[in-house]
Parts: C-alpha cells; sequence; structure tokens
C-alpha cells in the first residue's frame, strides 16, 4: 500500500493499525548475558504493530517505552520472549534510546526434560508455601536450578546468594526440577531452624488433620514444642510433621510393619512389658528426667538389654521400628497411654 493510498482510506475513516517498517536485509544485534551475542536478520521478523486499531499500544511497544520511563537497566525474562527481543532492540535504536541489558534465562524443567506445567505438578508458589516448604530452602534451591556455583557448593543463606550468584554462570540449558533435591534442601533448612519456629509452622497442618485444636494448643504448646523436636531432624516439608506424630495421638496403634512384627517375636518382650508394668504403677506420671533413665530401669527390671530392648519396646508404643527418640516417645505419651498400649498389644498379639 502506497502512503498516499494509505492516508486517504484513514481519512476515509477506515480502520487502521500502525506498524514497525523494518529495513530489508539489516542484522539486529544485541547481547544476551546468558546466551551472548545474538544476531537476526530483520527479513526473518514480521513488521510488528505498534499501534492497534483502537489506538492502543501493543505489549511490543508499551513494553519498551515503559522500561525507558522507568529506567529499567536489566531485562530479565524466560527465553521464549527470546524471538521478541530483535524487535524490542530495533525499536530502542529507531527511538534513539540505549537498550536495557537483557537476560534469558532458560525453562525449567520436570524430569522428562518437559516445560513444568500445573498439570503435572505444583508450580506456583502458594503450592509449596501450602506443603510446608521454608521460604529460604526454596530460594536456594530454585538459585541452583540452572546456576552453578563456583566451589559447587549447595547451601547459601540470602546473603551469600546476593553476593555469589551471577547471571554468567547460569546454563543456557532448561534446568531440572528436581523435587528430591529441593526437599534435602528443605530438610537443612527445617533442621537448622528453631523448634518454636517450626512448631508454629507445624500447628496449622495438626489442626487440620484434626488432631489438636486451639485450645489445646494453648495448655500444651511446651509439650507440642517436644513434639515437634522429635520429629523435626526428619521432616523434608513441615506437612510431614502430620504423619510423623500422628501415632501420639492415636488411642492404639496396630502393629502391620514386618520389622515391627518381627520384634514381637524377641524372647523377652513379655518380661519387658511386665518390668514396665511394674516400674509406672505407683507413678503419677512421666518426667522428662525419667523419661530419659527408663529404659535403664526396665534394662535391670527385665534383664533384657540392647536392641532386643529397644526394638520390641518402639514397636510396642508406636506400631514401628522407626521414628523418634524413646525417651520423647515415653514422655509424650505419659503413663495412661503407655499402658493403654502394652494391654492392646498383649491381647491382640501376644495373646497374654
Amino acid at each position: 500500500v502506497s502512503k498516499e493510498e494509505a492516508a486517504k482510506r484513514i481519512a476515509d475513516g477506515e480502520e487502521h493499525v500502525i506498524r514497525l517498517k523494518l529495513p530489508k536485509d539489516k542484522d539486529i544485534k544485541c547481547h544476551d548475558i546468558v546466551r551472548g551475542n545474538i544476531t537476526i536478520n530483520s527479513d526473518d521478523i514480521d513488521d510488528q504493530v505498534l499501534l492497534k486499531s483502537d489506538g492502543y499500544p501493543t505489549y511490543h511497544m508499551a513494553v519498551v517505552v515503559d522500561d525507558y520511563l522507568m529506567k529499567i537497566t536489566h531485562i530479565v525474562r524466560g527465553e521464549e520472549w527470546l524471538a521478541s527481543t530483535p524487535k524490542h532492540v530495533y525499536l530502542y535504536e529507531v527511538f534513539g534510546w540505549e537498550p536495557p541489558i537483557y537476560v534469558h534465562l532458560p525453562t525449567v524443567l520436570n524430569k522428562e526434560r518437559k516445560k513444568l506445567s500445573k498439570r503435572h505438578g505444583d508450580v506456583s508458589v502458594d503450592d509449596f508455601r501450602e506443603k510446608g516448604y521454608l521460604p529460604e530452602g526454596l530460594i536456594n534451591y530454585l538459585a541452583l536450578v540452572g546456576w552453578s556455583p563456583e566451589d559447587n557448593e549447595e547451601i547459601f543463606s540470602m546473603e551469600e546468594l546476593i553476593q555469589q550468584f551471577t547471571f554468567e554462570r547460569v546454563s543456557k540449558a532448561g534446568g531440572i526440577f528436581d523435587k528430591d533435591k529441593l526437599d534435602w534442601v528443605n530438610g537443612h533448612y527445617i533442621r537448622n531452624a528453631s523448634v518454636e519456629e517450626i512448631t508454629d509452622m507445624a500447628i496449622p497442618y495438626l489442626k487440620e488433620a484434626e488432631l489438636i485444636d486451639d485450645e489445646f494448643v494453648k495448655t500444651n504448646y511446651e509439650w507440642l514444642k517436644i513434639l515437634i523436636d522429635s520429629v523435626k531432624e526428619s521432616l523434608s516439608t513441615v506437612q510431614e510433621s502430620v504423619d510423623k506424630v500422628e501415632f501420639i495421638f492415636q488411642n492404639k496403634v496396630d502393629i502391620v510393619e514386618e520389622d515391627a512384627l518381627e520384634t514381637l517375636k524377641t524372647e523377652g518382650l513379655p518380661d519387658i512389658l511386665s518390668a514396665i508394668k511394674e516400674e509406672l504403677d505407683d507413678k503419677e506420671s512421666i518426667s522428662m528426667d525419667y523419661a530419659k533413665g527408663f529404659m535403664k530401669i526396665i534394662q535391670k527390671k527385665s534383664g533384657v538389654k540392647g536392641k532386643n530392648l529397644f526394638m520390641p519396646t518402639r514397636a510396642v508404643l508406636t506400631g514401628s521400628v522407626h521414628g523418634p527418640d524413646l525417651v520423647s516417645i515415653l514422655y509424650l505419651l505419659g503413663k495412661e497411654n503407655i499402658l493403654k498400649r502394652i494391654e492392646y498389644v498383649e491381647n491382640q498379639y501376644l495373646n497374654i
């Protein structure tokens, strides 16, 4: 369309757009910190629309003007915007403006090397927050996806990340999002957080699971701290605390694990249980100090020691041979629950 015809059609009120007319066979060059020097020929780019028929600018026009007016120095975005960059660079050129520094980050991929999507797992910050990932853990891990630190260190405080992170060490290839690695990093931050912080984070999950309520929290907060501290070292996310501590709140525990069932065959188990019942008979409660020396007392009373003492005792009280330390279990369960669990196991599994 000639300029004259275009002007006449506009004057006649015909709807129209305004495009950026690119020169023929022009190499448009820009530098990207991650990808280096990029050159695209204008013949491979369309004459983009700058103003739509309603008079409003397109994104490509608006973003360049907006970034210039806001004095943006760095454009950091996903690699899917790489194809639009020459258009933006040429707009800066025709306006006579200095272009910003460009950084196009690689796409984060799943283990199948496909782009992360909601259909195939969590992709939003809220998803991870709801599952009990700590902000420090998520930030630390995400910094490692596609970036390689000079010393191969994997745990960084926010201050260390600020000091050491550089776009120059970001890989061009898409980083793989490894949930197992995220869990490991997050577990590190959980272990190093205060028991108060993790307890406060765990309480909403315990409430949601209907293990506790507000009144319980008010009257048993110190007890809850000991409970969470007993499993804190084994957590990858705070949400996992529900499964880890649920057995404490149950009236009875069924023993289904093969290893736990096997320990019930321990020759001295009846003597162990008799010793526990005898020892607790005249006790009103179990203090933490008393719990610390409890198993030594049972060892002397029953004549059983070592793993033949500890493993079956743990299985009877928790239904598993794994879990929190026995001292914490004894204190957290208390006298009445311990005796109830012994009675249940004797009736259901030992026929005593």
